[in-house]
């Protein structure tokens, strides 16, 4: 029998039900060290039925591959729909309806070659991990400075509308005393 997907669940062929987690944080030790971190589940979206989950920091993926398969991809995975069996790091058993973080062993990465990493993890997180994490970015960004020449241009063109503004205000002045002195 086959698996089927509903609204957070999954039916798998032995029909268990399996809720679809909202975050997954995966950490590869080794290898595509940059796939680690945070990934939500991308809402309406489905990679060979299955849930599409998309890093909070950029355009990477875990997705079923349609050998049946987790696997982590980009950009040229999203191209292809998912309708592939490359990714940068997959675990090589068969999900058969489990969710990725239900995978204990048999992840793999790319780097150099096909190499079994048991240090290679996915588990659930809660989402407020992900808000967490958001707000200690924004605290920790830094406003980035332009550069001096950009300032100088910025200041100059203040300027050059303040004199602007400053003429069209003695233009105004001008003409209400001439209107004035008119009546």
């Amino acid at each position: 029998t086959s698996c089927s997907c509903h609204e957070n669940s999954i039916v798998c062929r032995r029909h268990e039900i399996h809720i679809v987690p909202q975050v997954l944080e995966v950490h590869v030790p080794r290898g595509c060290k940059w796939v680690s971190g945070l990934y939500k589940l991308v809402e309406d979206a489905k990679a060979n039925r299955y849930p599409l989950w998309k890093s909070v920091d950029a355009d990477i993926f875990v997705y079923s591959m349609n050998n049946g398969r987790w696997g982590i991809g980009a950009h040229q995975e999203k191209a292809q729909g998912f309708d592939t069996e490359t990714a940068y790091v997959f675990n090589d058993t068969p999900h058969e309806g489990l969710m990725p973080h239900h995978l204990m062993c048999g992840w793999m990465h790319s780097r150099p070659a096909w190499t079994p990493d048991q240090g290679i993890k996915c588990r659930e997180v809660d989402v407020s991990v992900v808000l967490e994490r958001t707000d200690e970015k924004r605290k920790h960004k830094v406003p980035r400075q332009p550069p001096k020449i950009m300032q100088q241009a910025a200041a100059k063109q203040q300027a050059v509308n303040q004199a602007s503004c400053d003429d069209k205000c003695d233009e105004k002045l001008e003409v209400k005393l001439a209107k004035k002195l008119e009546v």
